[in-house]
């Protein structure tokens, strides 16, 4: 899968924005959005694509057709440390990009993952194993491969400005998610926080102490409070009403909540059973229809939904040496 025939290269958005897309070779995301900006002080890039030739190659197209060199861009910006839109940042910082910034709780992810080096896949499954998914390690699995680690220069903070920028923290998806809002269009740039049509992923990966789910409902609240005149996410394209999504995706948690309670209905169970209980996809896909590796992201999901409810008083979780279980809170 690559970049759809019919769009082009890049899109002149208006305002001194070009949106550059990035190819996701064999990944059924397609693309990843790279923003262009015309700043007083120079250049800005929003989120860079993975690192591999195709994608260097796309960045570099882009810019040539807006008349620039990547020595043009004068600051990288990362809405998160995912690498699809983190993986090229090494390359341009080498390639002469003077600044990088980033939220300091993605780039504390990161830092903390290199000093693991690489252990990541086995906590990951692990934990799902826990919780009542058997994984299988794949060997050929290069995905995180596709980047370099390489610090910012700038720790980006929430309300933060940064020439026509100013940064919103909006954790969820990622633990220091960043999106930024245009002060000259009135546009927001919403990275992974605000797609449509698909319904971002916020997932517990591994026994953490943080409410991600949580996290990210209050931050949709804040983003959808926005006086915009339209959204820029990282893939897909532009949609005029932000709003309008924002009080979707809310719903669509909500349900989903709801769902959740009622798979416990007839009682304890693990992350991966009521995973089983729920439909997945906009297509509504039952649990065993799922790829495995899709599989391990309903789990993630589910288990997201279930801490946040936990911390609400309406579910409770059971520590067993081999197992993990959630049950409903009786009233």
């Amino acid at each position: 899968m690559s970049i759809p025939s019919n769009l082009p290269p890049i899109t002149q958005i208006g305002d001194r924005i070009v949106q550059i897309r990035l190819p996701m070779t064999g990944n059924p995301m397609r693309y990843i959005n790279g923003y262009l900006l015309e700043d007083d002080d120079g250049l800005t890039l929003i989120d860079c694509g993975w690192k591999a030739d195709d994608v260097l190659a796309a960045l570099e197209e882009g810019l040539a057709l807006c008349g620039h060199t990547v020595r043009d861009v004068r600051r990288l910006l990362i809405t998160h440390f995912h690498f699809d839109h983190y993986g090229l940042a090494g390359t341009l910082i080498g390639a002469g990009v003077p600044e990088l910034g980033m939220h300091e709780r993605d780039w504390a992810f990161l830092r903390a993952r290199r000093e693991r080096r690489g252990d990541d896949d086995s906590i990951v499954n692990a934990w799902l194993e826990r919780n009542g998914l058997p994984v299988q390690p794949e060997d050929d699995d290069d995905s995180w491969d596709r980047f370099d680690y390489v610090e910012p220069t700038r720790m980006v903070e929430d309300g933060e400005h940064i020439g026509r920028l100013r940064a919103m923290f909006t954790p969820g998806h990622s633990p220091g998610h960043l999106c930024f809002v245009d002060t000259v269009s009135g546009r927001t740039f919403t990275g992974d926080h605000v797609l449509d049509p698909v319904t971002p992923h916020v997932g517990m990966w591994h026994d953490a102490s943080r409410d991600a789910m949580g996290e990210y409902v209050a931050s949709l609240r804040t983003v959808g409070a926005l006086e915009t005149t339209g959204a820029l996410p990282a893939h897909g394209e532009a949609f005029p009403d932000l709003a309008r999504r924002v009080d979707e995706l809310l719903a669509h948690e909500a349900t989903r909540e709801t769902d959740v309670l009622h798979a416990l209905d007839d009682g304890p169970k693990t992350a991966t059973e009521v995973a089983g209980a729920l439909r997945w996809r906009r297509r509504g896909d039952r649990f065993d229809q799922l790829h495995p590796e899709h599989q391990q992201f309903a789990v993630a999901e589910t288990l997201a939904h279930l801490e946040h409810l936990r911390r609400r008083n309406e579910v409770t979780r059971t520590d067993a040496p081999a197992r993990i279980t959630w049950a409903r809170v009786l009233v």
